[in-house]
């Protein structure tokens, strides 16, 4: 017995030192085209929600932002809540459209647990975002909607060029 626990520490040591190795990858900042961004973000409006989905096939939240900034040459963590670790936070009032917005999961609201990419900034401080909703698949959301207010975490900057 005391060799499975040895190595059942061993292994869970290298699993979370592979995790904090990870959240300490930041992104370093990076200038694209925001309307570009945008634009391909939008062609998969409709596209449906998988669990763990990663594809044009079907994603879920993570993977459709990973897969669009992937396009521009950005590589972010698989999971929301890394890459909420992975970026420069930005505050409410700076947001700017291209950053990530992020949400707490159902489960655990106080804990990241989605995430979607910001497509229009209103002048009262609202916003739009686009992303894989569970039962609608790649949509647009207002942030003021009720389920998304409560649930907002934050936002953090990749795009950071010129006057962007």
């Amino acid at each position: 017995m005391p060799m499975k626990r040895y190595l059942f520490a061993c292994l869970t040591m290298i699993l979370l030192q592979g995790s904090f190795l990870q959240a300490q990858n930041l992104v370093q900042d990076t200038c694209i085209n925001v309307d570009t961004l945008i634009a391909e973000s939008m062609k998969y409006l409709g596209t449906p929600y998988r669990w763990a989905g990663k594809s044009p096939k079907g994603f879920d939240c993570a993977g459709f932002t990973r897969y669009i900034y992937g396009k521009f040459g950005v590589t972010l963590a698989p999971a929301a809540g890394g890459q909420y670790s992975m970026c420069k936070k930005v505050e409410n009032d700076t947001l700017k459209v291209g950053d990530l917005v992020f949400y707490g999961g159902r489960k655990h609201a106080k804990s990241v647990g989605h995430v979607g990419i910001v497509t229009e900034v209103n002048d009262d401080g609202t916003f739009r975002f686009i992303h894989s909703s569970t039962q609608s698949g790649i949509v647009i959301t207002r942030s003021n909607e009720p389920y998304y207010k409560k649930r907002y975490i934050g936002a953090c900057r990749i795009i950071a060029c010129g006057d962007f």
